[in-house]
């Protein structure tokens, strides 16, 4: 009997340690690419805002919109769809070189390569007035 007791608190002392990390907050291993790494200059530019998809399928488009000029600026960013997709409606600080805009969804706004991706909020706040 001691020793099925023994037995089943280890096991719930083990189940416990292994569950203590996974259930801490922050951010998931894998939402982010590396964050910081682009600086301001050079062609690169550093942009804040909440990310959007615009079209279906194919044609579909990832746009971030920094609500910090004055009209917000549209940026369509190129870079990894799936890693993109996890964070439509997040506010995120996205850095990399400007390309001149293309067609397809978004068109009219000049595109982002993704090089620095950095999640700062689930949701999309609305501009202070």
């Amino acid at each position: 009997m001691e020793r099925r007791l023994r037995a089943a608190i280890s096991a719930i002392v083990w189940l416990t340690m292994i569950g203590i990390p996974g259930a801490q907050t922050g951010i998931l291993k894998g939402t982010q690419l590396n964050p910081g790494r682009v600086s301001v200059g050079n062609g690169n530019v550093i942009v804040i805002g909440c990310v959007s998809r615009q079209g279906q399928g194919a044609s579909a488009a990832f746009i971030i919109t920094d609500p910090r000029p004055k009209p917000p600026a549209q940026y369509r960013l190129d870079g990894d769809a799936d890693l993109l997709a996890m964070h439509v409606g997040h506010t995120l600080e996205i850095g990399g070189p400007l390309a001149a805009a293309s067609g397809g969804a978004g068109a009219g706004a000049p595109t982002l390569k993704v090089q620095s991706l950095t999640y700062i909020s689930t949701t999309c706040s609305s501009p202070q007035k």
